[in-house]
């Protein structure tokens, strides 16, 4: 992480805790260049996953359709 005030790469958690609404995870941090101290949040980005059809095409993926493929082969048997 960088620092804000002096743009050192070097920085170290001192403190580690999640937020009242568990929605992110509040840590702070301290700059060994300059000494200051600041705080940073981090929160999950859900990526929406795709897929990547053999003609090219990109197509959202469905959690469905791959449960049923699974579902039919277990019906064949």
């Amino acid at each position: 992480m960088r620092c804000p005030f002096c743009a050192n790469e070097d920085t170290q958690v001192k403190d580690s805790r999640p937020t009242e609404d568990n929605s992110a995870i509040r840590r702070r941090r301290s700059c060994s260049g300059c000494g200051a101290r600041f705080t940073t949040f981090e929160r999950v980005q859900l990526r929406e996953l795709t897929v990547l059809k053999t003609s090219g095409k990109k197509v959202p993926f469905e959690r469905i359709k791959l449960c049923l493929l699974y579902t039919s082969d277990a019906a064949d048997e």
